[in-house]
């Protein structure tokens, strides 16, 4: 349960019942009381609770305590309020109560002083101060005693740059029984901490034993001695990020054997060398041939790893895959973008890991062809995401391919300049994946029209973010109305050409483009022989300039109703073309039967359902639409 600011009790205004008798409810056992108070759904009903009595209270209490959150600059100054005045006024010691305390959606509004309340919370277990730049060594170590310490069990002190080796140590001797530990930094390079060294990480490798995860990405004066201190110290490693060469981690396949989620992005240095089956062992250790061999074959059994990133390992070839592979055979999200010697034989290796593979990333992994992409959907039919960004060799077959899996929800295929509208067209044509898609990728595919990029839209009914950045089909101004807002940082240039849509940007894409549709059809509908061209002339513009401006400004309903009164005319018109023309057959056959005579009249629009605000009602706009390939027919 997450406790809200307005849960913050003040003990001056309960009102607690405290009959002469001793009621039922006090007879409950507290451990019975606690855990019937964790089902309790809404929070206003939990401090109904505590009203009841004072066993009650101080259980409802616990609770409300256990986790608060900020959502507001003000809740957290009323919380460090009621921290600074005397624990003698208090009803209930409500330091006691907090378990974990999470200042992330403070940011740089958290002082050193303001942190320093926390140190009457003597219970707490975790501490996640994300972002928090406006920390320094002061406030960290003036918060770690041996009071806080001993019951932490997880930091989080991402993108903190202030700390340094002061903090790390502080924490090593402080806290024994620390399990997690986040110090990774942002990417940008100014935004990156330089004060934490080998000396900080060495220290808490040897005296915080029972870590299971940390994270130490993107600090930048970090040296293999880290990393070989982790490894050697602290066996129990689930999660590990930090970077690494080869001997290192060589050091970690021997040493930890429970990984589970290991991360090696930006590690360049990493060859074949470090997964080799000699790696990390031992002759010495092998009183026989056959121990050394079953060693040999199978270095270390990572059946529990599950996350292998290896990101930017540019020299890594398809070798390194396969051993990889041997050795976790039930990896689940596997990252190889920019590792760019991976080839077709490599996707091969990773099509073994069958239905546990369900992330896979090989972006700018420009050596693969259409026919690993196909052997891959045949093997790993549980893919949810699949990233292809910049593998130049794909064609429409990959797509094709990649159309038959049941489950994808997100697919990259950014800068695959092969890629046309049958590619798109292949997507809409599955009914399980087209209603499983949510993310799709698509920018500076430069061969994409609108057509596709609407059949894409109406087939996939929770397609949520559509990127379209540098296609040149949707570089109009009234396409580009519906984009996201362009990054701060980016160039003039690239603001231009920026056209990313997500949310309710898509589905306004989506009713825009199904006008535009229609429109067109409607306007480039043949007049009748004997109209009036002055009066039959269309009444919208060619394609490339979009709607007209008037019928833009007309009302939801009246522009609705216009383009329903335009299309029964286009009806009528050709309705009395085809009777003209059967009329002319039978007069060149000089045969005049009743059947010939007679025609069956187009079936008539049904009526319009309209909302309460005059616009067409949920789903009409689909049901208007839907059928625009048998309209055009």
């Amino acid at each position: 349960m997450t406790p809200t600011s307005s849960s913050i009790p003040k003990h001056n205004t309960m009102k607690l019942s405290t009959p002469s008798t001793i009621t039922s409810a006090q007879h409950i056992p507290s451990e019975l009381i606690q855990n019937i108070f964790w089902f309790v759904g809404r929070q206003i009903d939990l401090l109904q609770c505590a009203l009841t009595c004072k066993s009650w209270c101080y259980h409802a209490l616990d609770l409300l305590w256990y986790k608060p959150y900020f959502a507001h600059p003000s809740s957290w100054d009323a919380f460090c309020q009621v921290l600074s005045g005397s624990p003698s006024s208090w009803a209930f010691p409500y330091t006691s109560f907090i378990r974990r305390i999470n200042l992330s959606s403070l940011s740089t509004l958290v002082t050193n002083t303001q942190l320093l309340q926390l140190k009457l919370c003597d219970r707490l277990e975790r501490v996640t101060l994300v972002g928090c730049s406006s920390l320094s060594d002061d406030g960290l170590v003036g918060l770690l005693d041996l009071k806080v310490g001993k019951h932490l069990m997880s930091m989080d002190l991402s993108d903190i740059t202030n700390i340094s080796d002061t903090t790390i140590i502080k924490i090593a001797n402080t806290c024994p029984q620390l399990q997690g530990l986040n110090l990774s930094m942002c990417k940008d390079d100014r935004d990156r901490c330089t004060g934490v060294t080998d000396e900080g990480i060495i220290t808490l490798a040897t005296k915080c034993r029972h870590l299971r995860r940390i994270k130490l990405s993107n600090c930048e004066n970090l040296t293999d001695a880290s990393a070989l201190a982790l490894a050697q110290h602290c066996p129990r490693l689930l999660e590990i990020d930090c970077p690494v060469t080869d001997e290192v981690l060589k050091s970690i396949f021997t040493n930890l054997s429970e990984l589970r989620d290991f991360r090696l992005q930006q590690c360049r240095s990493i060859t074949d060398a470090a997964f080799t089956p000699l790696s990390g062992v031992d002759f010495k250790k092998h009183e026989s041939t056959t121990t050394l061999y079953r060693t040999l074959e199978h270095p270390g059994n990572f059946d529990q790893l599950r996350m292998l990133d290896l990101t930017n390992a540019s020299y890594i070839t398809d070798e390194a895959i396969r051993l990889i592979i041997h050795a976790s055979p039930k990896i689940r999200n596997l990252v190889l973008n920019k590792c760019k010697e991976i080839s077709d034989q490599g996707v091969s290796h990773i099509c073994q890991l069958g239905r546990h593979l369900h992330y896979l990333h090989l972006g700018h992994c420009e050596n693969l062809t259409d026919r690993s992409i196909t052997q891959l959907t045949r093997t790993c039919t549980r893919l949810r995401y699949l990233d292809l960004a910049q593998c130049s060799l794909l064609t429409n077959t990959a797509v094709q391919a990649l159309a038959t899996l049941p489950r994808l929800k997100r697919i990259g295929l950014v800068k695959c300049l092969n890629i046309t509208d049958e590619a798109i067209d292949a997507l809409t044509k599955q009914p399980r994946m087209a209603a499983s898609l949510e993310r799709v990728h698509l920018s500076y595919c430069i061969k994409l029209s609108e057509q596709s990029i609407r059949r894409l839209l109406n087939f996939c009914p929770r397609l949520n973010h559509l990127s379209l950045t540098h296609v040149p089909a949707f570089l109009r101004p009234d396409f580009q109305r519906f984009r996201r807002i362009p990054p701060k940082n980016f160039t003039p240039q690239q603001q231009n050409v920026f056209c990313v849509f997500s949310g309710k940007g898509v589905k306004d894409l989506k009713v825009y483009l199904n006008e535009i549709m229609t429109t067109d059809f409607l306007s480039q509908a043949n007049p009748a022989p004997n109209d009036d061209p002055a009066t039959t002339a269309p009444l919208f513009p060619p394609r490339d300039t979009g709607l007209n401006p008037a019928l833009l400004e007309l009302n939801p309903q009246a522009r609705f109703q216009h383009v329903q009164f335009l299309y029964q005319q286009h009806q009528q018109r050709q309705q009395q073309r085809d009777q003209q023309h059967e009329q002319q057959e039978r007069e060149e056959q000089g045969t005049h039967n009743a059947q010939d005579d007679s025609r069956t009249p187009a079936a008539p629009i049904p009526p319009i359902a309209l909302g309460p605000d005059g616009a067409p009602a949920d789903g009409v706009n689909d049901l208007f639409f839907v059928d625009d390939e048998r309209l055009m027919e």
